[in-house]
């Protein structure tokens, strides 16, 4: 008896995500919002005289508003779709019958992975070549030409690439987390849940330490426990691995000083039992027949 391929497997599930209107009407409204984003941004008063006076403090001007709203917008795209992608087996009863046709629990389980990994790639991708075209084009209306993009220092570029690489540790950590969640929950609803409530919480938490630490009047134990939280340190990580540190953080940090060794440490460590829980969830599943 032949079983299904692990390619076959993948091809499978980008197949059946291709096929989601969801997913579609999700993307659709991603691109109306960024038009909103891209025209209250270029109203501000001094943008046009940043841009040309300016070029490397409107770049990372650029880089802060931008990499938030891509840090934003593809963490609930891809903890929506992913948890979707990964639960609904469970919740319509399918999941019996893919096992019985002889596809490996673990097989699938990667294979949605895999799917949900290039689905952030190519969004990645996608989302920095249209917000290039469009500051190209303003940028061009603005000042007559484009070289106020085109001779950045090298710094920029360098600090643009890890940029790049912050969000491709938050891709690979928010699909992990959504494989966790629908491995814990057999649910799709609990999944969503999950996935979605996990970072306002682990963010609102450090205004909690920070009460109690105000309210006891000591700042230990409270303000360690935040050094410790996944989404403060994962906000923190690009300001921490650029050498002038001209990042700025859009949501909570740590209370107390880390580097960026003890950050990627910290998530490291969470993307592991994310991980593990998923893996082990899925080899002893509920579902024995």
């Amino acid at each position: 008896m032949t079983h299904p391929s692990l390619v076959g497997t993948f091809r499978g599930e980008v197949l059946k995500v291709s096929r989601q209107l969801s997913v579609w009407l999700m993307l659709l409204g991603a691109l109306v919002m960024f038009g909103v984003i891209v025209l209250a941004t270029t109203s501000a008063d001094n943008i046009h005289t940043l841009a040309a006076k300016d070029r490397t403090g409107f770049a990372y001007n650029m880089l802060d508003i931008f990499g938030t709203v891509f840090q934003i917008g593809s963490g609930i795209f891809l903890l929506l779709v992913g948890s979707r992608l990964i639960a609904m087996e469970y919740s319509s009863g399918t999941i019996r019958i893919i096992y019985a046709r002889g596809t490996g629990r673990l097989a699938l389980l990667l294979a949605k992975m895999g799917t949900l990994l290039l689905m952030g790639l190519l969004l990645l991708v996608a989302y920095l070549v249209i917000v290039g075209v469009v500051l190209s084009l303003l940028v061009g209306s603005w000042t007559g030409g484009i070289a106020p993009l085109q001779h950045l220092p090298q710094s920029f570029w360098q600090d643009f690439w890890r940029w790049v690489l912050v969000q491709g540790i938050s891709i690979g950590v928010l699909i992990l987390m959504a494989a966790a969640a629908a491995a814990i929950g057999r649910s799709l609803a609990f999944a969503m849940a999950a996935s979605l409530a996990f970072f306002p919480v682990d963010n609102f938490l450090t205004i909690i330490l920070a009460l109690a630490a105000r309210a006891t009047r000591h700042d230990h134990p409270w303000t360690d426990i935040s050094a410790y939280l996944l989404g403060p340190n994962i906000n923190v990580l690009l300001n921490l691995l650029e050498p002038a540190h001209l990042s700025r953080a859009a949501f909570a940090t740590p209370l107390v000083k880390v580097d960026a060794t003890h950050s990627l440490l910290v998530i490291g460590a969470f993307a592991a039992a994310f991980a593990i829980v998923a893996v082990l969830r899925t080899v002893r599943p509920d579902v024995l027949e």
